[in-house]
C-alpha cells in the first residue's frame, strides 16, 4: 500500500511538472508568423497603434471611461474592445499596446474566455506589448529610483499573465531624452530605443544625412547597456491625409462606384514612403498608423489600411514598395538583419526645442510642488517595502501578504505619476489635482502599513518579561511647515518617543528637527541615554534638533520629555534654548542693540561661511579640511515670460520656457528682515521678506556642506505679469563656460554653454536654450585650482551656467498665457514651495563623489520620523520595547560604495523578494577611488532573514539573466559589447559573493527560509 501510494504521489508530481514545463514551452516557443519582407522593394512597416496618456487633458480615470468629452474624445477601453474586435477579424493585422496602468484595467474586467482570447492574440504576435511600463515616463524629472519602479510594475504585470517581456523602448512623446533612460533600456535587455522627438537642428542634420539611426552609448561606467536607437520620421501620428478615423478619405476600391480613389490614393501613400525611406539607410521604414487615444473606431483604420496594403502589393512593379502589418521589433530585427555599422552618440538629448522660439526648458520646473511630492513618496514607498521584507519573521504569511496588497494602491499611483504629463507637471489643473489625491490617498495606506510594521517591531522585544500594548503610531507629514501634532501631548506631560527610521544602506549620523508645543525638554537615546539638544525659538514656536544616529534599514528611538513631567529621569540633559537674534528688522532697520559690522561667520569643523551683515546674503565659503576659499553671492532674479512678439508668437507656458529678454530682474528689492541663532547643534542665518519668501541658510555642527532652506510662493501676478523664479549663485571659480548635471539622479553629464556635442548650435535663445534638468546634483568646477562648487537638490529643477562661475537653479514658475502645445492652460498655479538644498564647496580630489553621491541619497531618501506617545520614564519604556532596530548583520554590513536599491516581496505570495544593489558612484576620468568594482556576499547581509538561494534577473525582474538575448550591432569604432560582460555568475549554485562595477544595478530574485 505505502509503495503504491508512493508510485501515485510521484506520477502526480509528475504530471504537474509536465503542465508547469507545458506552459513554460507554450510561452517561450511561441511560433510566430515570419514576416513577409521583401530584399528588393522597400519594407513599409505599418505600426498600428495608439498613445494613451496616462493623464494629461482628462484624469485617468476619464480617459479610460471616456467621461468628460467635451474636453478630449479619448475612452481607452473603448479603443481595446474595439482594436481587440478587429484584430479577430483578420488574423494579419497587429496591434501594439504601451500603458499598462490602462491595459491592467481592461484586463481585470474581461471574462475568462475574453482573457484567453487575448493571450491568444500575443502568442500569434498579432497583440505585441511594446516598452511595457505603468506608464511612458518622462525623462526630465523623473528620479531613477522611480523609473526602474513603474517599468518593474508594468513588466511584472505582462510576465505574470502573458509570459512575455518587450523587446523595444517606445518613448515616442517624452519631450527629450536622457542618457539614464537609454542605460535602463539597454539593462532592460531591450533591442532598441524608438523616440519621437529630437531637437529641431540635431533632427534636421540627421535627415539629411541618414543618420536617423545609431548606437547610443550614454553611459561611460555600464557601456554594456548601450542602445540601439531609431528616431520617427515625422513624430508618432499617421502621416497627414490618413488618419482615416478623424475624416481623412477612405479608401474607395470598388470599380463599379463612382469615386473609386484607391490608385491615387495608393500613390499617395507611395510619394509619404518613398521620402521617409530617403531618411534611412536600410529596405526598412516603420510608419506608425494612429496617435493620442487612437482606434477608438478600430474599424475605420483597419478596413482602410487593409485596402491599402492589398492593392499596393498587387502592384510591385507600379509602386515599388512591399506593405505589412508590423511593429516596432519586427522592424528593428529587419534593420538588424542589414548588418550595417552604425555611428554611436555618447551624449543626451536635452534640451529639446521643437523651433528656433520654442525650448521646452520650462516643464523641468512647472508644479514644483508636486515634483517635490512625488519624490516624498517615492522615499515613502521604499522605507514600507523595506519593512515589509525584513520584519517578515515576525509576522503570519497571511497578515505579510494582506499588507503587501494595501500598498499596490501606493506602487501603482507612484507608477502613474511618472508619466510624462504628470511629474512634468504639463497637465491641466484639474489633473494635477487628481495625482496629488491619488498620491495623498497612496501616502496614508503606506503610512498604516507601516504603523502595523513598527508597532509588530517595537513588542519584538526580548529583554521584555511581560505582554506589553502596542504603541500607535503618528506622523507628521508638515514637517517642513514647522507643524507637528503629534508632539501636542508634550504639554499635558505625557513623553512622545520618537523612531526615526534609515532606508539607506549605511550608519546616518544626522541632525533631526521637529516642532515641539513647549521650549523646556529632553531627549533621551534608547542606545546612548540622555543626549546634548537644542530647542531654536523662532517668532513663538519652538524647534527641536538633536544628532541622531540610525543604523541601516532600521530605526532609532529617541525620547522628548516635558521638564516639568514627572517622567523626566534624573541626570538628564536640558535642551539648550535659543531665541532668535534679530540683527535687521523690517524695513531694513539694523537693531542697535547687536553690532555687526563684519561679516557674520557660521562655522563648525569642517566649513566656515560668512554672511554679509547688512543683508544677511552669504559671501564666501572656505572648506577648512583643505584650507580653500571661494568667494560666492546668492540672488533672486526672475524673468519675464514672453506672451509673444514681433518674432515670434510663441509663450511661455507649462512645456516652454521663452523669457521677453535674457536679462533677469531681482526679485527682492527689499532688504529682509534677518535674524541669527547660533547653537551646539546648529547655526543659521534667516532672511524674511515676507510668508511668500523666506531663506534659510543652516550649518549643522557635523555636516560638511551648508543647507539652504527656501519658501518661494505663491508667487505675485497682480501686476499683471508671470515670473520664473531663479536662485543664482555666482562664484570666482574660472569654470571655461562648463557645469554639469545628473542624468534621472544617476550619471553626471558634461554640459557647455552654446554647445551641443552632436551638432553644430545656432544660437537664437541663449538663456532657455542653455537649461537642462537636474534631478538631484549640480556642479561647476575650476580645474586649474582643483575646486567644486555642488548643489544637492530635493526635487527636480532646471539648471544653467550663462556666466562663467555661476550656477543658476530655476525654482518656481508661473506664467499668465498657454504656450499652444496642447495643454490649453497657462502654467499659472498659486503654490508655495518648501525646499532644500545642500551646498557643498570640496576639492575635485581622488575622493571626490564621496562629498556630494551620499548627500544627495541622503536628502532624496530622508530619515522618516515616527511618533508615539507614553506615560513611562524613558528606562521603562526602553526595558519593554524595541527602541533600536536593524535588519541587517552589523552597523556597515555592505562595502562602502553599495547600496541596497531595492527590497520588495515580489507579489504577496511570501514567497520570493526581488533584491537590487547599486553601486553608487561613477567612472567619471577624475575620480580614481570612489568608483571601484566591489564584491559583496549576499548571504551575510541580513540577520532577519536566512537567503537560500539568489537568481539574477534582468533590471525588472522578469527574465533570467543568463536567458537574456539581445541583438548584436555593429559600431563604427569596433567595440562590442556583451550585455552580461560585468557579470561573474547568475546565480547562488557557487555561492552567494557578486561583484558590482562602478554605477552597475545587479538585480535578483532571492529566496529565504
Amino acid at each position: 500500500m505505502v509503495i503504491k501510494k508512493l508510485f501515485i504521489l510521484i506520477f502526480c508530481l509528475f504530471l504537474i511538472y509536465n503542465e508547469i514545463n507545458a506552459k513554460k514551452t507554450k510561452i517561450n516557443k511561441i511560433k510566430k508568423s515570419k514576416p513577409n519582407l521583401s530584399s528588393t522593394l522597400l519594407n513599409v512597416h505599418i505600426v498600428a497603434h495608439t498613445h494613451d496618456d496616462v493623464g494629461w487633458l482628462k484624469t485617468v480615470d476619464e480617459y479610460y471611461y471616456g467621461s468628460n468629452m467635451s474636453i478630449a474624445f479619448a475612452g481607452v477601453q473603448y479603443t481595446l474592445d474595439t482594436a481587440i474586435t478587429c484584430l479577430l477579424a483578420n488574423p494579419e493585422r497587429k496591434f501594439i499596446y504601451v500603458e499598462i496602468a490602462f491595459f491592467q484595467r481592461w484586463w481585470d474586467e474581461q471574462s475568462t474566455t475574453m482573457q484567453n482570447i487575448v493571450k491568444g492574440l500575443v502568442e500569434s504576435g498579432q497583440l505585441e506589448f511594446i516598452n511595457g511600463g505603468y506608464c511612458m515616463n518622462d525623462e526630465a524629472t523623473t528620479y531613477y529610483d522611480d523609473t526602474i519602479d513603474q517599468m518593474t510594475l508594468g513588466h511584472q504585470f505582462l510576465w505574470e499573465n502573458f509570459g512575455v517581456m518587450p523587446k523595444i523602448g517606445w518613448h515616442i512623446d517624452p519631450f527629450g531624452h536622457s542618457a539614464t533612460q537609454a542605460r535602463i533600456f539597454g539593462q532592460l535587455g531591450f533591442d532598441a530605443f524608438i523616440i519621437g522627438r529630437m531637437d529641431y537642428q540635431d533632427i534636421e542634420a540627421r535627415l539629411a544625412n541618414k543618420q536617423m539611426e545609431f548606437m547610443w552609448r550614454s553611459t561611460q561606467s555600464t557601456p554594456e547597456n548601450q542602445v540601439f536607437t531609431s528616431v520617427l520620421r515625422a513624430m508618432y501620428c499617421t502621416p497627414d491625409g490618413f488618419n482615416f478615423e478623424q475624416g481623412a478619405d477612405p479608401i474607395q476600391d470598388d470599380p463599379n462606384l463612382f469615386d473609386n480613389n484607391v490608385d491615387s490614393r495608393a500613390e499617395e501613400f507611395t510619394q509619404v514612403a518613398l521620402e521617409y525611406a530617403t531618411h534611412y539607410r536600410t529596405n526598412n521604414v516603420l510608419i506608425p498608423f494612429g496617435c493620442d487615444f487612437a482606434y477608438l473606431n478600430a474599424q475605420m483604420y483597419y478596413k482602410n489600411i487593409d485596402k491599402l496594403i492589398s492593392h499596393i502589393n498587387s502592384n510591385p512593379d507600379k509602386y515599388g514598395l512591399n506593405l505589412l502589418y508590423s511593429t516596432p521589433s519586427i522592424y528593428i530585427d529587419a534593420v538588424n538583419d542589414a548588418n550595417l555599422v552604425w555611428e554611436v552618440k555618447t551624449d543626451d538629448l536635452f534640451p529639446y526645442a521643437d523651433d528656433e522660439y520654442s525650448y521646452w526648458t520650462g516643464y523641468f520646473v512647472s508644479r514644483p510642488a508636486l515634483k517635490g511630492y512625488v519624490r516624498q513618496n517615492n522615499a515613502l514607498l521604499h522605507v514600507v517595502e523595506q519593512m515589509l521584507v525584513t520584519s517578515s519573521n515576525l509576522m503570519p504569511s497571511s497578515k505579510s501578504e494582506q499588507l503587501v496588497d494595501d500598498i499596490v494602491i501606493m506602487r501603482e499611483v507612484m507608477g502613474i505619476a511618472q508619466h510624462h504629463d504628470a511629474v512634468s507637471g504639463t497637465e491641466q489643473q484639474h489633473v494635477a489635482d487628481d495625482y496629488a489625491e491619488r498620491l495623498s490617498i497612496g501616502n496614508s495606506a503606506s503610512l498604516e502599513t507601516i504603523n502595523t510594521v513598527v508597532g509588530t517591531l517595537l513588542t519584538a522585544n526580548g529583554n521584555s518579561k511581560s505582554i506589553v500594548a502596542t504603541p500607535t503610531i503618528s506622523f507628521c507629514p508638515l514637517l517642513n511647515q514647522s507643524i507637528c501634532p503629534a508632539t501636542d501631548p508634550l504639554s499635558s506631560g505625557t513623553s512622545v518617543p520618537v523612531l526615526i527610521y534609515n532606508s539607506l544602506s549605511w550608519t546616518r549620523n544626522e541632525p533631526v528637527r521637529i516642532p515641539i508645543p513647549i521650549a523646556n525638554v529632553t531627549v533621551t537615546s534608547s542606545s546612548n541615554g540622555s543626549i546634548t539638544s537644542q530647542v531654536n525659538q523662532i517668532n513663538g514656536t519652538f524647534i527641536l534638533e538633536f544628532l541622531a544616529t540610525i543604523p541601516p534599514l532600521g530605526y532609532s528611538t529617541y525620547i522628548i520629555t516635558s521638564t516639568a513631567s514627572d517622567l523626566v529621569e534624573p541626570n538628564s540633559i536640558p535642551a539648550i534654548i535659543i531665541q532668535d537674534e534679530i540683527i535687521i528688522s523690517g524695513g531694513g532697520k539694523i537693531n542697535k542693540k547687536v553690532s555687526y559690522n563684519d561679516p557674520i561667520i557660521l562655522e563648525n569643523d569642517y566649513i566656515s561661511v560668512q554672511f554679509n551683515s547688512q543683508d544677511g546674503s552669504i559671501l564666501s565659503i572656505t572648506n577648512k579640511t583643505s584650507g580653500v576659499s571661494s568667494s560666492i553671492t546668492q540672488e533672486y532674479i526672475w524673468y519675464n515670460p514672453s506672451v509673444g512678439n514681433s518674432d515670434s508668437s510663441q509663450c511661455s507656458g507649462a512645456y516652454i520656457f521663452r523669457p521677453v529678454e535674457d536679462f533677469a530682474y531681482p526679485y527682492n528689492n527689499a532688504t529682509p528682515s534677518v535674524s541669527i541663532i547660533r547653537g551646539d547643534i546648529s547655526s543659521s542665518i534667516r532672511r524674511f521678506w515676507s510668508n511668500e519668501m523666506v531663506q534659510t541658510f543652516r550649518l549643522y555642527s557635523n555636516a560638511d556642506h551648508l543647507e539652504v532652506e527656501e519658501i518661494i510662493g505663491p508667487i505675485d501676478i497682480s501686476d499683471g505679469i508671470g515670473k520664473e523664479i531663479v536662485s543664482r549663485y555666482t562664484t570666482t571659480l574660472v569654470t571655461d563656460q562648463t557645469w554639469y548635471s545628473d542624468s534621472q539622479g544617476m550619471e553626471m553629464q558634461k554640459r557647455i554653454t552654446n554647445y551641443r556635442p552632436s551638432w553644430n548650435l545656432t544660437v537664437v535663445q541663449p538663456t532657455s536654450g542653455n537649461y537642462v534638468p537636474v534631478n538631484a546634483i549640480a556642479y561647476i568646477q575650476d580645474p586649474n585650482q582643483s575646486l567644486q562648487f555642488t548643489i544637492v537638490t530635493d526635487r527636480s529643477r532646471g539648471c544653467a551656467s550663462l556666466r562663467d562661475g555661476q550656477l543658476d537653479m530655476m525654482m518656481h514658475r508661473r506664467t499668465l498665457k498657454d504656450d499652444s502645445r496642447g495643454v490649453g492652460q497657462p502654467m499659472n498655479e498659486s503654490t508655495q514651495i518648501v525646499t532644500t538644498s545642500k551646498l557643498i564647496f570640496h576639492d575635485i580630489s581622488n575622493f571626490a563623489q564621496s562629498h556630494y553621491r551620499p548627500a544627495a541619497l541622503a536628502l532624496s531618501h530622508p530619515l522618516l520620523p515616527m511618533f508615539t506617545t507614553t506615560q513611562q520614564s524613558s528606562n521603562d519604556w526602553n526595558s519593554q520595547y524595541q527602541g533600536v532596530y536593524s535588519p541587517l548583520t552589523s552597523a556597515s554590513p555592505l562595502p562602502n560604495g553599495l547600496k541596497i536599491q531595492t527590497l520588495q516581496w515580489l507579489d504577496n505570495q511570501d514567497s520570493t523578494i526581488l533584491l537590487r544593489i547599486e553601486n553608487i558612484y561613477q567612472i567619471d576620468g577624475q575620480d580614481s577611488q570612489d568608483p571601484q568594482t566591489i564584491s559583496l556576499d549576499l548571504s551575510t547581509i541580513f540577520s532577519t532573514i536566512t537567503i537560500t538561494s539568489a537568481t539574477e534577473m534582468n533590471l525588472t525582474g522578469v527574465q533570467k539573466l543568463s536567458n537574456l538575448s539581445r541583438l548584436n550591432w555593429k559600431t563604427v569604432d569596433g567595440k562590442n559589447y556583451d550585455h552580461k560582460s560585468s557579470s561573474t555568475k547568475e546565480d547562488s549554485s557557487n555561492g552567494f559573493v557578486f561583484t558590482f562595477s562602478p554605477m552597475q544595478i545587479r538585480t535578483f530574485i532571492i529566496t529565504t527560509n
